[in-house]
């Protein structure tokens, strides 16, 4: 899995490239897309509830479904502030959220079950194609937060936020390069 700074960058990365009128004004809404592109993480909170973080993690929250089901439920309320349509919320809050399932797919996962389950309900299997190293916690589903701590605060992990950076950065400069060499549409 990616560190919460890796899922950020890509969560602002996506709102970049979506709106390329961005200016500092618009600070709490690209706090708010780094949330979202953070939201399968919230399958901690249960975990931390009974003493046991990792205990509900990279299940349902983890899938294709979840995308779908988080995504209908914020566009619905996403309506009422924003002057948008349903499916432009829906497609763009879809695009955050499947961002944190890319980055965990893609990254190594040292804890059963390996991988994510990304096409939950309909199926019920695991997926990984490891190619980025993952950031770590503790690799016991049974861990206490003592040893969940202590598994984050490694020198691993500043290697895996550093590289997260090094490989975000470019591709934020492409984006907004890119985005400026285009006339802006009005909406």
């Amino acid at each position: 899995m990616s560190s919460p700074i890796g899922h950020s960058l890509a969560g602002i990365i996506i709102a970049d490239c979506r709106d390329r009128t961005l200016s500092s004004k618009k600070y709490g809404f690209l706090l708010l897309c780094a949330f979202i592109a953070n939201a399968p993480d919230l399958d901690f909170i249960p975990g931390i509830i009974v003493g046991q973080p990792n205990l509900y993690h990279h299940g349902i929250s983890h899938s294709l479904g979840a995308a779908v089901f988080f995504s209908v439920l914020l566009s619905v309320v996403a309506i009422r502030w924003s002057k948008s349509t349903f499916s432009r919320n829906f497609f763009f809050i879809f695009a955050l959220y499947c961002s944190h399932l890319l980055l965990d797919l893609i990254s190594c996962d040292g804890r059963p079950p390996f991988g994510i389950p990304l096409f939950w309900p309909f199926l019920n299997k695991y997926f990984m194609f490891p190619i980025l190293p993952s950031f770590q916690h503790s690799p016991f589903t049974h861990a206490g937060i003592g040893e969940f701590i202590d598994g984050i605060l490694t020198l691993h992990n500043v290697y895996v936020i550093g590289l997260e950076i090094l490989l975000a950065v470019p591709i934020a400069l492409a984006c907004w390069l890119f985005s400026r060499l285009k006339p802006v549409r009005s909406q």
